[in-house]
């Protein structure tokens, strides 16, 4: 049996969690990250908007959805462009 707990005998509990080995998140991973929370940052103010009768909400939204569109647009030119000097560094080096 495999277990993730190991018995210790310092502090309040009388066990502590073994961490899980991380890996180091890279460049391309976090860009992917931020363009899926502001995707779904994106479908939740319009489907806020879509369900809003006050005006003053109704522009909120607007505004809001306006700003998370153009952090979005703003991800996906980064991937592109780093996926741009993947594709030059490696035809420079063939």
């Amino acid at each position: 049996m495999n277990s993730i707990i190991e018995i210790s005998k310092k502090g309040f509990f009388p066990f502590k969690f073994k961490t899980r080995q991380t890996y180091p998140v890279t460049e391309e991973e976090e860009l992917k990250e931020e363009l899926i929370r502001t995707k779904k940052q994106i479908d939740l103010v319009f489907n806020a908007f879509e369900n809003t009768t006050e005006q003053d909400l109704i522009d909120s939204c607007i505004y809001e959805m306006k700003a998370l569109q153009t952090k979005y647009k703003y991800y996906l030119n980064k991937m592109k462009e780093k996926d741009d000097l993947t594709i030059k560094h490696l035809g420079e080096s063939s």
